[in-house]
Order: C-alpha cells, then structure tokens, then sequence
C-alpha cells in the first residue's frame, strides 16, 4: 500500500544518485591524495592520527564506574582551568550531578571558536575572529562620554566621601 501523493520507487533516479556519489568520492579522494603529496613537497611533516579506541556503549561506561574500573576526571578538574581530555568528561558521570555532558559543555563554552573550531566555520566568524587582535591595543577617545553621574550630582563640595554608617556622626 502506497500513501496518496507518494512517488513510486525510481530505480534510474537512484542509479544516478548513486553515481553521483561515487564521483564526488572519488574526487575527494583524489583531492586528499593532492593535498598529502602537496605537503610533501613543502617538507611539512605528515601528521599521523592517533588509533581510534573502539566505541563503548554508555551501559559499559556506567558498569565501569559503577564498580571502580575508570578514575573519576572530575576530581582533577581544577576551577578555572580547561581539562585536557574533555571526552573523558563526557563519558564519566550524569549532568544531574555537573558532570557528564553537563561538564563537557561547559568546558567546551569556556573555548573561544578559534580554539574550538580551528578555522572560520560560518560567516558570522567573520566578524568576530580577529576582533581580539584589534581591539588589543585599543585606548578611549578623549571625547569620549565621561561618568557624568558620579562627577556631576555626588561632587564633594569640602566633604570626605567616606561611607558613614547610621550612628557614627
């Protein structure tokens, strides 16, 4: 039984689709086999990933805390400092607790894209990637708005501007 409005099964339409997959494959593949021969020639050293771990279930994880085969990475979290191995923190304990995803998140915030990204992903990044740099070195006009509040309406006029507690006069 097909819904009405559905389009029946089109094997040619998949074919194509599956060809213009393999091409696109392909290509990245040559294109990967560019950049690394590219990089070669520049001398700069090929950077050779680390082993992927297989993948354990989070049921495995949670028996594994449960009877002391993993450390708990949340006692070597240090206030204000980032940890370095953030998937560590997202694989030990529930965000109920601040740990867990919660904990990862958090760290993750404290990043700035540069860190977290590497490179500019959207366009907005744009704007704010080199804001950093050029607000450095950045000094207030002298015509620039002054606290008129505080210089205005609270001068002194002889008095000390000490606080005064009620019964100390």
């Amino acid at each position: 039984f097909r819904p009405p409005g559905a389009m029946a099964m089109d094997s040619c339409l998949t074919a194509i689709m599956k060809e213009v997959m393999n091409k696109e494959k392909k290509f990245q593949e040559k294109w990967k086999e560019e950049q690394r021969r590219q990089r070669e020639l520049e001398g700069v050293p090929l950077v050779k990933s680390a082993p992927v771990s297989p993948k354990k279930s989070c049921q495995v994880n949670q028996l594994e805390q449960m009877l002391g085969g993993t450390s708990n990475p949340h006692l070597t979290l240090v206030r204000g400092r980032l940890h370095d191995d953030p998937q560590a923190l997202l694989r030990y304990g529930v965000s109920k607790d601040g740990q867990g995803r919660s904990a990862y998140l958090n760290q993750q915030g404290r990043l700035q894209p540069a860190e977290r990204y590497g490179r500019q992903i959207t366009t907005t990044h744009e704007y704010g990637w080199t804001a950093h740099a050029a607000t450095k070195n950045h000094t207030t006009s002298p015509f620039a708005h002054r606290p008129l509040i505080a210089n205005d309406f609270y001068r002194k006029m002889g008095v000390p501007m000490r606080s005064y507690s009620a019964g100390a006069l």
